[in-house]
């Protein structure tokens, strides 16, 4: 239940980071608003990345736990 709790936060959290790249696309436009914006895409798709694979990690262990032998 762990990796589901982490999993879906984790997600969540990358969706969140993902969105506020736009925010910061409408307040500045320099160099540091170019860096902040890759920052927060590389880091909300990498969080997704890794939540899924959570997620997967966990259906996975259940799907084994409750196979019928």
């Amino acid at each position: 239940m762990k990796n589901l709790k982490t999993g879906i936060t984790l997600i969540v959290l990358g969706n969140v980071l993902y969105v506020s790249k736009d925010f910061f696309d409408s307040v500045v436009s320099s160099a540091f608003g170019d860096f902040t914006q890759g920052f927060l895409l590389g880091l909300g798709v990498g969080l997704n990345v890794i939540g899924i694979i959570l997620v997967f990690i966990y259906l996975a262990r259940e799907g084994k736990k409750n196979k019928p032998q």
